[in-house]
């Protein structure tokens, strides 16, 4: 009897069920037919197809339980969080992305992912140390990158470091695994299965099928592929499956990569629809034969080196890991059921109003998921294109106009102070920290011992996103406008800072180390409440063998070395060390703001990258990421405060410290630019300092934006790129019409100017006014006859210029004071 006569029996005596029966007959019968076909004889051909069909369908089984599974313990989590929160109305943004005035303060998903990527960050320091960018925005020691994919491959290359690296990078991508797994994810365990692959979608397109599949299809590892359905490889080891499994596969995969959803990720037997635990679980990180073939595809159809493809996966993985833990298996879906939780229970209160707010909060979460799961994509090759072209020039402008950025990241002084105090730390030991961190190598390297990596070693972007955030640009202008923060020292400052916070916040927690929970100071206590942190937890995480120890004898209660250093069983070790990190990570953003996704939700997440309203949106928000995020902050913890005498207390002490930090940004952008500082006697000089500082936040920075060399309210809502593109208008065509009609041109004066706004790096700090007398003045003299005199009167106008417009060198020592009045 055949296994489809055995099947047919079952069903019936009533013992199958029909629907499940019928279709272990066709998927035995197309799998004989498939096994016929590579030669072996119709019997076994049947019972090989038999062996898989029992195989695949315990596979479905278990996997369907594990989903199961999940999805219940979501639905539970789900019921509980809304029956126990007090401000429904922004109950699914709270979730996504902390805010300091709501009740809802658990563990939010961008706190998460954020507290994995660092940790994990922790776990492949060598890589990120020894191959991170260079000021050209190249990746380091390519030579012994390229051992790393070699061992990673399983290929042995006698290389000491890059054997270490590649152990800590094959340890971490596995345990990322199993944490996806933990929390509902579905991804099965390859051995020396390499590196994922970043595919580029529009060289593959251009390849074309054909050409794409002859040149992948005899690199791919087919032996370590599984089969969807059995989780058994495709091929016998060694082998080859036959040509139509090995199109289908191409074909699938190809497809998916031209049409999919999942634009860069390569995809095999996935629907549109399913939920992200089963999209990773069939997702087919193509295994390459060996690292020679991984790295040639990736020449080829690929869009990053090994050092960022390693840093892309981990992200990726920590943004999963954080959306399924909070929402289950299928996130959009369980964000939906929590929003109908949260509306059934505003109607049995009848309070339409509520029910109303909590439809739109649902809205604008789905708007921030929208933009954290990335796939805000263009839609059709044109939006493609115009999204390229457009981000390409945002971050050409950014090299132009942020060359001074880390001038005005003093204001960072006044939001940690506020960050220390609002968490009763001691601000002034926290200024000395990053003062120290900042000049001290051997302090960053012991900073690095104890777990806390420089964020901008694997994301260089991450300064840029403090003023802008962005979709990817051409390569040359993201290394252009990374390479211009990273000359200025921008990098440098956010990386030093942000770590100095979390030192502190070690500190503080190491300081309370000993006591019972009941016990620890406030506000502490109360956030290790909001994370749900239980009596026993906390003991765990203060046991002195787990805590770090400075050579000065001072000691850390970090949560990334406690992850480490802990003998606590693994899933639960991960469970609280992302409470306890998310905490870190979430007062960090306040100390040091970076941006803000429920403020970009508001313009970004209902439109495509390329369409006229996105980019135009893009353009307005340019340079503004900071200020929204700054002033999101700061409106979320004066609202946190009880009373509004308290309220209006930390807003002056807020304003009066920006006001400081604006006067100091004030007189060094002053003395940068060749002129002698401003009088700080003046009422006008303290009001430019509070706007400069940020004092009144967005606001200020409207009213400010006449200051501006864009000029004026309509030009700063639309942003440079507009004014960058009338400039550019008025140079070519302006000119070209002024020559046909006969009136006289400016082609050199406006070519000048021209080349001295837009020209990346020409406003560097110490560097910029050197380049204006020196370069930009001398060229406009030289090709302009007229503007001799307009320097010379330019000359005589700046009396506060100590290196004067047309000089070569400096006609005097700058007069320090002007400042007071002299």
């Amino acid at each position: 009897m055949s296994f489809a006569d055995c099947v047919q029996a079952a069903m019936n005596e009533g013992s199958a069920d029909r629907e499940r029966g019928e279709r272990a007959q066709r998927l035995w019968r197309d799998l004989s037919d498939r096994y016929e076909r590579q030669g072996h004889p119709r019997h076994v051909a049947e019972g090989l197809a038999a062996e898989d069909v029992k195989a695949a369908f315990k596979k479905q089984a278990g996997d369907k339980r594990h989903l199961y599974t999940a999805t219940l313990a979501a639905r539970r989590r789900a019921e509980a969080i809304v029956g126990a929160s007090d401000r429904l109305g922004s109950l699914l943004t709270d979730a996504l992305e902390h805010a300091a005035n709501s009740p809802n303060r658990r563990a939010s998903v961008i706190g998460q992912q954020r507290a994995l990527v660092r940790g994990f960050h922790h776990r492949i320091a060598s890589l990120l140390k020894d191959h991170h960018r260079d000021l050209l925005g190249r990746t380091r020691n390519k030579a012994q990158l390229r051992s790393v994919v070699r061992e990673l491959h399983g290929e042995s290359t006698g290389d000491l470091p890059a054997i270490a690296i590649a152990d800590s990078v094959r340890t971490a991508f596995e345990d990322l695994r199993l944490m996806f797994n933990e929390a509902g994810g579905l991804i099965g365990k390859l051995e020396n299965w390499g590196l994922p692959h970043s595919h580029n979608q529009r060289a593959i397109r251009r390849a074309g099928f054909d050409a794409w599949a002859a040149e992948a299809r005899g690199r791919i590892a087919w032996d370590k592929m599984p089969d969807r359905l059995t989780g058994r490889p495709v091929a016998e080891p060694g082998a080859m499956p036959p040509i139509e499994v090995q199109d289908a596969i191409l074909r699938e995969t190809f497809d998916n990569i031209v049409f999919g959803r999942e634009r860069g990720t390569a995809v095999y037997g996935r629907s549109d629809g399913e939920s992200l635990a089963l999209r990773r679980s069939h997702e087919r990180t193509l295994p390459f034969r060996s690292a020679d073939d991984w790295i040639e595809y990736n020449r080829r159809f690929g869009s990053g080196d090994p050092f960022s493809t390693i840093i892309g996966h981990v992200h990726r993985m920590a943004r999963d890991i954080a959306m399924i833990r909070e929402f289950g298996p299928n996130p959009a879906l369980g964000m939906d059921f929590r929003a109908q939780l949260a509306v059934s229970r505003a109607r049995e209160m009848g309070d339409v109003n509520l029910a109303r707010k909590i439809e739109g909060n649902a809205a604008h979460a789905k708007r921030m998921m929208t933009i954290l799961n990335g796939s805000l994509v263009p839609a059709g090759p044109f939006q493609e294109a115009a999204a390229l072209f457009m981000s390409t020039t945002r971050h050409v402008l950014t090299a132009a106009f942020l060359d001074r950025a880390v001038i005005s990241a003093i204001s960072d002084t006044n939001s940690m102070r506020l960050a220390a105090t609002s968490m009763g730390m001691n601000p002034g030991n926290l200024i000395k920290r990053h003062v120290d961190l900042l000049k001290s190598g051997l302090s960053r390297d012991e900073a690095l011992r104890a777990g806390w990596i420089a964020d901008t070693l694997a994301d260089p972007g991450l300064a840029l996103a403090r003023f802008q955030s962005e979709v990817p640009p051409a390569e040359l202008a993201e290394r252009l406008s990374s390479g211009v923060l990273r000359i200025q020292g921008l990098n440098h400052w956010t990386d030093t800072a942000r770590i100095a916070f979390q030192m502190e916040m070690a500190g503080h927690f190491a300081s309370q180390a000993g006591r019972k929970l009941a016990d620890v100071d406030e506000p502490l206590r109360g956030l290790l409440r909001d994370k749900g942190i239980a009596q026993s937890e906390w003991a765990a995480f203060t046991d002195p063998a787990t805590l770090f120890s400075a050579g000065n004898g001072a000691t850390f209660a970090s949560p990334i070395y406690w992850r480490q250093a802990t003998d606590m069983p693994r899933a639960e070790a991960d469970d609280l060390f992302l409470r306890l990190q998310a905490i870190v990570e979430e007062q960090t953003e306040f100390a040091v703001p970076t941006n803000s996704t429920w403020a970009r939700a508001f313009v970004e997440g209902g439109m495509p990258p390329g369409s006229i309203g996105f980019e135009l949106a893009k353009s307005g928000l340019m340079f503004k990421s900071f200020t929204l995020t700054f002033t999101t902050n700061q409106i979320r913890r004066m609202l946190a405060l009880p009373t509004w005498p308290s309220r209006a207390s930390y807003a002056a002490n807020m304003a009066a410290g920006a006001t400081v930090m604006g006067a100091i940004a004030l007189q060094i952008t002053d003395l940068v630019s060749g002129r002698d500082p401003s009088d700080m006697t003046t009422p006008e000089f303290w009001a430019t300092a509070a706007l400069k500082g940020g004092a009144l936040g967005l606001l200020g920075d409207v009213a400010g934006s006449a200051e501006r060399p864009f000029g004026g309210l309509p030009a700063y809502a639309a942003g440079p790129v507009l004014s960058a593109g009338q400039d550019a208008w008025g140079l070519i065509f302006g000119n070209a019409l002024n020559l046909a009609t006969g009136k006289e041109t400016h082609f050199a004066r406006d070519g000048v100017r021209a080349l001295d706004r837009y020209a990346p790096g020409f406003d560097l700090p110490v560097l910029g006014a050197a380049l204006d007398r020196m370069f930009s003045d001398q060229l406009l003299i030289l090709l302009d006859p007229d503007a001799a005199d307009a320097v010379e009167r330019a000359s005589r106008r700046k009396a506060r210029d100590f290196w004067l417009p047309g000089e070569i060198t400096p006609s005097r020592l700058p007069d320090f004071s002007k400042a007071v009045g002299g």
